[in-house]
């Protein structure tokens, strides 16, 4: 039997604690919005006291991290669940589509990580690697349309982050309030994924 020593099953039972405490805040992300992620609040919740929560976090930006990480987990699952598809343009199609998905159905994880949401939080280097990998999937899939010269171009992470950048436009314009109805935004979505791939598949007939 491995038994565990006091100090591991301290450190296990504040794992879990911790872990509790980010999901009683992503509670509050969710229906409440961003304004309403305080430490306060989170204690509430728990009906715990704040310094417990401090204790584990050492301040609000340490809760914030562990949410802006949850929220990465939460997109790489949505490209995860897409099905590979042998047609190169219609499997990035997918992968947008289901950018789009992830920013309508948790649109305050979207704004905390790529919004601004917490103007005083600034991601760091493992926040900013576990959004790389979040978008793992579509940059794998940008290199292999590379291998088989579909797409003729060196950097696979700098087309996903060019197609990226050019639809976070679109979902931001949106979510702030700038392109109100949920069709046109989709409208323009959809047109713009279909130029951006397009334009990356017509550049190899062009060579």
């Amino acid at each position: 039997m491995n038994i565990k020593t006091y100090q591991e099953s301290k450190l296990q039972h504040a794992e879990n604690l911790r872990q509790t405490i980010v999901e009683a805040a992503a509670t509050i992300l969710h229906e409440q919005g961003p304004e309403s992620v305080t430490i306060r609040k989170v204690a509430d919740k728990m009906e715990c006291s704040t310094k417990i929560i401090y204790n584990l976090f050492n301040n609000k930006d340490g809760l914030i991290k562990l949410l802006y990480l949850e929220g990465c987990k939460v997109l790489s699952e949505s490209f995860e669940s897409v099905s590979k598809q042998e047609n190169t343009e219609n499997y990035l199609k997918s992968l947008c589509e289901a950018y789009w998905e992830f920013s309508k159905i948790h649109p305050n994880y979207y704004q905390l990580m790529f919004g601004g949401a917490f103007s005083e939080f600034k991601p760091e280097e493992d926040s900013i690697q576990a959004t790389a990998t979040a978008l793992e999937q579509f940059t794998t899939a940008v290199t292999k349309a590379m291998e088989k010269g579909l797409i003729r171009e060196e950097d696979p992470v700098q087309v996903v982050q060019v197609i990226w950048a050019s639809l976070h436009g679109v979902i931001q314009l949106h979510l702030g309030g700038h392109i109100e109805s949920s069709e046109t935004a989709k409208g323009i979505y959809d047109n713009l994924v279909t130029r951006l791939i397009q334009s990356y598949m017509e550049e190899r007939a062009g060579h």
